[in-house]
């Protein structure tokens, strides 16, 4: 009809959280301190590169200088629930953890899963080749059957799956491997692939 205004456009907020206490392993010959600041800076770019979604990290107050304008640092050992309910308050539809020893991440595995999202109340990426996730995604407000891990070194699943009122409520998303060990960081990392340029820089310096 003419004259009519346009329909409002609405779009859910959503925001990912890297989390500072998973710290990455470093290799012989390389500083620990500086190899793990150098993939959780990788890390956060990984998170805020994604289109339309806000990304911050819950790490020490040294972690701030890593944040972009206008993201707010949160606190390095809140449980993922207490970071669930501030992002929830912040009015946020969706809200992703990522560790901070996934310095190579692609971006994909994160959009994979929220979209996962549209239908599932929690998307878990598994860790390959370990025993935790490389990410883990909820919708807000959060399941009342959803109780969630305290970190991301559990795989959350089984548990979900038993509380869950039907299995389609918890989706699995493709999985990606971390550095927790000096062993990972020497056959994992793929030099080819695009990224974690501050790791790159780190592990060049050790030849």
């Amino acid at each position: 009809m003419a004259g009519a205004p346009e329909p409002e456009v609405t779009s859910r907020r959503r925001l990912v959280v890297v989390l500072a206490r998973h710290v990455a392993a470093a290799p012989d010959r390389v500083d620990p301190a500086a190899f793990a600041a150098a993939a959780l800076a990788d890390s956060y770019e990984v998170a805020a590169d994604l289109v339309d979604v806000d990304a911050t990290i819950a790490g020490p107050a040294s972690a701030a200088e890593l944040l972009y304008p206008g993201a707010r640092l949160l606190p390095a050992d809140a449980p993922l629930a207490e970071l669930v309910a501030v992002a929830a308050e912040s009015g946020y539809a969706e809200v992703v953890f990522l560790p901070g020893d996934a310095p190579d991440l692609p971006g994909l595995v994160v959009a994979k899963l929220f979209k996962a999202l549209n239908r599932a109340a929690v998307a878990v990426a598994p860790e390959r080749g370990g025993t935790g996730c490389v990410a883990l995604g909820v919708a807000l407000p959060l399941a009342e059957w959803a109780e969630l891990p305290a970190d991301l070194d559990t795989d959350p699943r089984p548990s979900l799956y038993r509380a869950a009122p039907r299995r389609s409520k918890v989706a699995s998303t493709p999985d990606w491997h971390r550095l927790r060990s000096a062993e990972d960081v020497l056959t994992r990392l793929d030099p080819a692939l695009e990224g974690w340029e501050e790791t790159r820089l780190l592990l060049s310096s050790r030849r």
